[in-house]
């Protein structure tokens, strides 16, 4: 395979197949490969007990195999011409994707649905990966697996003045320049508005950090529809609840901006699972 791929995270569940099939589809779009990724130790699957992941009993190792080949046949029942490979690997799944992002274009994950328990279980697997990664990973929600942006559904994304920001920003541009969406920039101000901090300051920060964004955003993409929402809320709801109308959620893992917590840790892994619709987190370690 020349050019970068998609990675898709797979294990045969079903929130998982929706994972692969938006990354078949989104793959298909880039025309770009699709490399379908078990990690043999994934949550669920039964190792001897006491021993180390590559200790597997006779004939584990095949039936992984057997599951990364049903991914890859699932992922060419959606897109029949795309190029798919398949790799399996014995490590965590955590570990093998953060690995395989430093050869990726994007890597694609799955999420079984919101809530508190399937945070507490999710959080170790996809929040880590989005944050650590080397490359943009979306987060697809289970019955997401058909979900794209469009003319009716924009691409939205939080700034908090960061050059982080600005790179998720310019990520979010791309993916709606290529589909026709409008892209929303959402800044908000509730979390800096407290006793004695001048707010009409605060908003006029806001604003500007707005306008570097929407300057970013429509930079080398013409036609690009781009609006602005200065917001006097606390970010996490905000986003949550303009996912519900969108076709993708974009947020910067590691904001440093004077409206940092637009892009917080805490904020990111909120919108990640309770949002609405896919989420793109972008500016992990590795910074693209």
């Amino acid at each position: 395979m020349s050019a970068s791929p998609v990675v898709v995270g797979y294990h045969g569940k079903k929130y998982a197949r929706d994972a692969l099939a938006w990354a078949a589809r989104e793959a298909d779009h880039r025309g770009v490969p699709l490399t379908v990724l078990f990690a043999a130790n994934w949550p669920g699957m039964t190792l001897p007990s006491g021993t180390e992941p590559l200790a597997f009993e006779p004939g584990a190792l095949e039936a992984a195999e057997e599951v990364t080949a049903q991914g890859v046949t699932e992922a060419l029942a959606v897109c029949p011409r795309l190029e798919v490979g398949g790799m399996t690997v014995v490590t965590s799944p955590t570990r093998a994707l953060i690995e395989a992002s430093a050869h990726a274009e994007l890597v694609v994950v799955g999420s079984r649905g919101r809530g508190p328990v399937v945070e507490t279980l999710l959080g170790s697997i996809s929040f880590s990966v989005a944050a650590r990664a080397e490359c943009p990973v979306v987060v697809v929600e289970q019955g997401m697996g058909e979900w794209t942006a469009g003319p009716g559904r924009p691409v939205v994304a939080g700034v908090d003045g960061s050059p982080a920001a600005l790179q998720a920003v310019a990520f979010a541009a791309d993916y709606a320049s290529g589909r026709r969406a409008r892209l929303e920039l959402i800044c908000c101000t509730g979390e800096m508005l407290a006793p004695g901090v001048d707010p009409e300051q605060v908003r006029a920060g806001a604003d500007a950090a707005l306008r570097r964004a929407r300057t970013t955003a429509r930079s080398g993409r013409r036609g690009l529809q781009v609006l602005t929402r200065r917001v006097d809320g606390a970010p996490e709801p905000v986003l949550i609840e303009a996912s519900a109308e969108a076709g993708l959620m974009v947020v910067g893992s590691r904001g440093r901006g004077a409206f940092h917590g637009m892009l917080a840790g805490s904020v990111a892994h909120a919108v990640v699972h309770r949002a609405r619709c896919p989420v793109a987190v972008v500016g992990g370690s590795g910074g693209r």
